[in-house]
This record gives structure tokens, C-alpha cells and sequence, in this order.
């Protein structure tokens, strides 16, 4: 009984860690050429995914799969609630999927003329921070977006103006 009520407590501390780096990311202003050099490069991913979408005092909870091609974009396939396809290798979702890609393919320069950047790393756990610049078009819809990982990126969360607060984590092979 100990031995399980000692493995919750650690689990707790880890959970309570992982999201306090997250949102003190901000505290840490970099270079989108430091963010590069410290990014693992990352790959084509089939993962599965659980996103909670918060909306005032309103919780949405779904989950399904998610593929990321690097020369794409991203794909999230829901299986719960409901099943629907969002693709963000679209014109219609251009703005994410820039997102995605500049990450991905450590291109910084839509991030570096859009938003102020955010780097920290810790325990091998990196997370990259994304304020929308004053005058970019993402300052109309976002507040905040969070990305962390290890080899894989493991969570997002998308903080927006008007529609809440998204996070979506990933289950990959490698993480």
C-alpha cells in the first residue's frame, strides 16, 4: 500500500512539474536561431491523441488519432466523441499548419515575423512558447501556444482569445 501511495505522489510531482515548465516558458525569451540549434528534428509521427477544450466553465474531452507528415502537415482523425477528420495540410487551416511546419522543419521565419518566442529545457523535456506579435494576424485569434517534447512533441496547448483554451496530448511509439 505504501509502495502505491509513494508511486502517485511521484506521479503527481512529475505531472505538477511538467505543467508549471509550461507556463513558466514565458519567463524565458530566446532567439529563433538558439530554439533551432536545441530542437530535435522532428519526424513523421502516427500517434494517438486525448485533447480537453475548455470554454469558460465548459469541458469537452475527445481523443482518436493523429498523423504528422513533415512535408504536410498534421492530421487529427477524432474517434470520441464524435468521428471527424481536421486536416491542417489545408489552405483552410493555413495558420496552424504554418505553425506546425515551421516547428517541425526548424524554420523559423513565420514564427520570428508572428511571435515572440519562448525556449526552455529541462530534464530533457523542451518547450517552446509562442506569444503573437502585436500586429501579426494570429493576435486576433491567440493568446498563448505551448509546445513540449522529448523526441516527439508530446503536448500542445492553445490558449485563444475567444474560444478557450485547447491542450491535446500525444501518445507516440517513441514517447
Amino acid at each position: 500500500m505504501k509502495f502505491k501511495i509513494w508511486i502517485l505522489t511521484l506521479i503527481v510531482i512529475l505531472c505538477a512539474n511538467i505543467c508549471f515548465a509550461m507556463e513558466n516558458v514565458f519567463s524565458h525569451p530566446e532567439t529563433s536561431k538558439n530554439i533551432a540549434k536545441n530542437m530535435p528534428s522532428l519526424k513523421d509521427a502516427v500517434c494517438t491523441f486525448t485533447q480537453e477544450k475548455t470554454i469558460g466553465t465548459t469541458s469537452l474531452k475527445s481523443g482518436g488519432n493523429f498523423k504528422f507528415i513533415k512535408s504536410k502537415g498534421a492530421i487529427f482523425e477524432t474517434e470520441y466523441p464524435i468521428k471527424s477528420t481536421v486536416s491542417y495540410t489545408s489552405a483552410q487551416n493555413k495558420q496552424m499548419n504554418e505553425v506546425i511546419m515551421a516547428i517541425s522543419n526548424k524554420n523559423y521565419s513565420y514564427l520570428d515575423k508572428n511571435f515572440d518566442l519562448y525556449y526552455m529545457k529541462k530534464n530533457n523535456i523542451w518547450t517552446v512558447g509562442l506569444k503573437p506579435k502585436e500586429n501579426s494576424p494570429a493576435s486576433t485569434q491567440i493568446n498563448t501556444i505551448i509546445v513540449n517534447g522529448q523526441v516527439d512533441i508530446k503536448q500542445i496547448k492553445i490558449s485563444t482569445i475567444k474560444n478557450g483554451t485547447t491542450d491535446i496530448s500525444f501518445k507516440c511509439g517513441t514517447n
